[in-house]
């Protein structure tokens, strides 16, 4: 069994790893880019949790979201393999999405996993091609606003 919980900083190293490791694709700028959307989750403290019941710090899956458009954004999500097809993802995606069930939820990345386990039908997820390229552009004015006000 396992329990759910909120992202704390203890996570961090498995979440970057898991979630950089996760990703394969052979284009400059991408890591960077996903670096970037990290970034901003673990700030923001919108990843949610699935660990061990014995164990709080073993974490078997997590599930990151975006807050930062009009609709929240389902970002990435990862479950160790072995634990796969165990309910894990699923009750963190409701987890985080408990108001938006039942609508369509647009997600930044889309895997291999996303389309096996049909998650467009599953959960009312769809990947939009245009929300990760708008989510990096506001962090990255996030950044540069908060550069200049530093340099005030």
């Amino acid at each position: 069994m396992y329990d759910l919980r909120e992202y704390r900083p203890l996570d961090e190293d498995f979440i970057y790893h898991s979630w950089l490791s996760s990703i394969d694709h052979n284009v400059d700028g991408f890591r960077s880019t996903t670096r970037l959307v990290i970034n901003h989750c673990v700030e923001n403290g919108t990843i949610k949790v699935a660990c061990s019941e014995e164990d709080p710090d073993h974490i078997l899956g997590w599930l990151a979201y975006s807050d930062l458009l009009s609709d929240r954004v389902l970002t990435y999500f990862f479950t160790k393999k072995n634990l796969r097809n165990n309910g894990i993802a699923t009750n963190l995606f409701r987890e985080a999405f408990t108001p938006e069930l039942g609508k369509e939820i647009p997600a930044a990345y889309w895997s291999f996993w996303c389309q096996r386990y049909d998650l467009r039908k599953k959960w009312g997820v769809r990947f939009n091609s245009c929300v990760l390229p708008v989510l990096v552009e506001r962090l990255v004015r996030e950044e540069l606003e908060d550069g200049s006000k530093e340099t005030d």
